[in-house]
């Protein structure tokens, strides 16, 4: 090892003027490596070893050379780089561990070097040790590695030598690694401040002009920043209102302002609602002012129309005859509007509580509704819609009511169920009137189902009346006459001529008593049964009326009920008539036939037809013939079919469908 390198006075006065050299290097800036490699340098000259420095990586996980001029190159290869453990990095990586000095007096023989021993035989390393130094607040920055190629201790004049180099390695590094962090710090803050996504100037706290503006500064207001800096806020009437100015000031001379609400002016004349905070900061010395501003105008223009909306829902909310309420997902309301109140007596915002005193039943069965049978609950927990449920409520009041409901589940964007709507619509008046009607309409059916049995009884009583009084006593009337006619030989030429005609008028007097008889009830239809009464009514029929009419009836028939074979019969009466007055159809069709379900009777014609408009008269009782087609119809219902009728310009059909009767009246 090599002596007292510092004992003679010529030899400090050259170490003093090397350590000078490298304290001006680190003063003037100079790159860290050189530094380093300079203060290796001048140790190297005084000890006649060869020195190193490694410094500890950001994360404490590995040491890297990071000066060493002399090294040979074996070595250098080898301690490039390398991980700190304890057991087996070298002297460097133990101090480092250790927080002390480690000297290896013998590097092939010692445990340490154990992954450099082939490096350090090539390059005739014989012993070495390493110093840690630190910075200010005790942290490892790195070591100052020495190595000899004798093997043994070094001389207490090297390890002073050592000790002066650990402290000018000190001084460099953490002033290069504050200088570093310093110019990262300077990088990121100008970074974040020219591109943050918000208005971002820092403005001299004495007169307010601009400093430094950012990028966003630049687009929000339209001014470059040729055109700011150097300007005031007022001198560039970015303020809307001047007298904001001195709101701000106050704020700022209590050092800072905090989501303040503004409006500025742009270049164009645009106003803008801001948000801005503003703090006092020294920079470089001077007071200066960061200001940080967010442009909130579409957010202020949505919270307005927002607002316009609500009021107008509420509006449309209280107004509704409907009650309405909006829950969350646990059941309570979060909205609702008077008619809720007026259908529940109340309104008890409590989901838990609301469900718990809330009693109501199934309109049709009766049945109570469950906890979950509730259409509020069905949607806030499956996200079923359910329209116009009927239910019975006893409202918070005890009043029973009939309520038609609705529940719709309310989704977020993602399709999550965050609510309900339920509509409830007190309609225990209108069902009470519609029950009413019912019951109206039931006893109008029934009383119409009696009237035309009594109509068609009158008309049996009538025909029979018709046939056995007045055609008797024409008959008899007849026979009389006739009678005389034969003694009539004294009589005068127009006395016998007067009787003449009055036998004549006695037969047209019998034959139209007994057609008007077999009209209003022919007897075919007690004696044989419908098919001879429709063949006997449709001959007639095509005689009086000139209109040929074609039967496409089965050669033979059940019975019917008595009800049934009148229905029908007269049902075809109607609309024979009906064709001959109104159709313009040379021909009429009638048929008769079942199916796999019903009786159908088919009446039908060639004439121009009935008008959309006046088919919708006379199938509700509207119009001329519209009486008469109603009264079918309900002769028809009465007996559990219906009575259906399509129309063109073709002509017009009838169709009656009645469910298969087979038992005999």
């Amino acid at each position: 090892m090599a002596t007292d390198p510092v004992g003679e006075s010529r030899d400090v006065g050259t170490l003093l003027h090397g350590e000078r050299q490298v304290l001006e290097m680190i003063a003037t800036g100079a790159p860290l490596t050189a530094v380093l490699d300079a203060l290796c340098r001048l140790i190297d000259d005084r000890s006649g070893l060869m020195s190193a420095v490694f410094l500890v990586d950001g994360d404490g996980t590995r040491l890297t050379r990071i000066a060493g001029p002399h090294l040979p190159d074996a070595w250098r290869r080898a301690t490039r780089s390398f991980p700190l453990i304890p057991t087996a990095s070298g002297a460097c990586g133990a101090a480092v561990s250790r927080r002390e000095q480690v000297i290896v007096s013998n590097v092939i023989a010692d445990p340490l070097f154990e992954s450099f021993q082939e490096a350090a035989r090539v390059a005739a390393i014989g012993a070495a040790w390493s110093t840690p130094f630190y910075a200010k607040d005790r942290r490892v920055l790195g070591t100052f590695a020495v190595v000899s190629p004798a093997v043994g201790p070094p001389s207490e004049p090297n390890l002073q030598l050592v000790a002066r180099a650990t402290h000018l390695a000190s001084i460099a590094v953490e002033r290069y690694q504050t200088e570093e962090a310093l110019r990262e710090s300077e990088r990121r803050f100008s970074t974040a401040f020219y591109l943050s996504p918000a208005c971002m100037v820092i403005t001299r706290f004495a007169d307010g002009r601009f400093l430094y503006v950012n990028d966003k500064f630049v687009t929000m207001f339209g001014y470059s920043r040729t055109e700011a800096i150097g300007q005031t806020a007022l001198g560039l009437r970015l303020y809307a209102d001047p007298a904001q100015q001195s709101v701000l000031r106050r704020l700022l001379d209590e050092h800072m302002a905090r989501e303040v609400e503004a409006k500025a002016r742009t270049k164009s004349g645009e106003i803008l609602d801001l948000l801005v905070w503003m703090e006092r900061i020294q920079l470089l010395g001077e007071e200066c002012v960061l200001a940080i501003a967010c442009d909130v105008t579409d957010r202020k223009r949505a919270e307005e129309a927002l607002a316009r909306s609500e009021r107008l829902l509420r509006l449309v909310l209280d107004a509704l005859p409907v009650s309405v309420a909006v829950v969350d997902v646990n059941g309570d309301i979060i909205l609702s509007n008077p008619a809720a109140r007026h259908i529940w007596s109340e309104i008890i915002h409590d989901g838990r509580e609301r469900y718990a005193r809330a009693r109501a039943w199934w309109h049709d069965t009766g049945k109570e509704l469950g906890a979950s049978d509730w259409g509020s609950v069905r949607a806030v927990r499956d996200g079923e819609t359910s329209v116009n449920e009927v239910i019975d409520i006893e409202a918070f009041d005890g009043v029973r009511k009939v309520v038609r409901t609705s529940a719709v589940p309310i989704r977020d964007n993602d399709g999550h169920i965050t609510g309900g709507v339920i509509v409830n619509e007190d309609v225990s008046a209108k069902m009470a009137a519609e029950h009413e009607r019912n019951e109206s309409l039931v006893q109008m059916r029934a009383l119409t189902g009696r009237l035309m049995r009594a109509q068609d009884d009158e008309r049996r009583r009538i025909a029979q009346m018709l046939h056995e009084t007045t055609a008797q006593d024409l008959a008899a009337l007849k026979m009389l006459l006739a009678r005389l006619s034969r003694t009539a030989d004294h009589l005068s030429d127009d006395d016998r001529s007067a009787l003449a005609e009055s036998i004549s008028l006695a037969e047209q007097s019998m034959t139209e008593i007994r057609t008007l008889s077999y009209v209003l009830h022919p007897p075919f239809l007690d004696e044989t049964g419908l098919l001879s009464a429709l063949r006997w009514y449709a001959q007639g029929f095509a005689k009086r009326s000139g209109i040929t009419v074609d039967l496409d009836l089965p050669e033979s028939f059940e019975r019917l009920p008595l009800d049934t074979e009148t229905a029908l019969f007269r049902v075809v009466q109607e609309l024979l008539i009906n064709i001959h007055r109104h159709a313009g159809s040379a021909t009429a069709r009638i048929r008769l036939r079942r199916d796999a379900e019903a009786l159908v009777l088919e009446i039908d014609d060639r004439g121009h037809g009935i008008p959309d408009a006046s088919l919708n008269d006379i199938m509700s009782g509207r119009g001329p013939v519209g009486v008469g087609i109603a009264g079918m119809s309900e002769r028809i219902r009465q007996l559990g079919g219906r009575l259906e009728i399509t129309s063109s310009d073709q002509g017009t059909t009838v169709r009656v469908r009645l469910p298969l009767v087979r038992d005999a009246g």
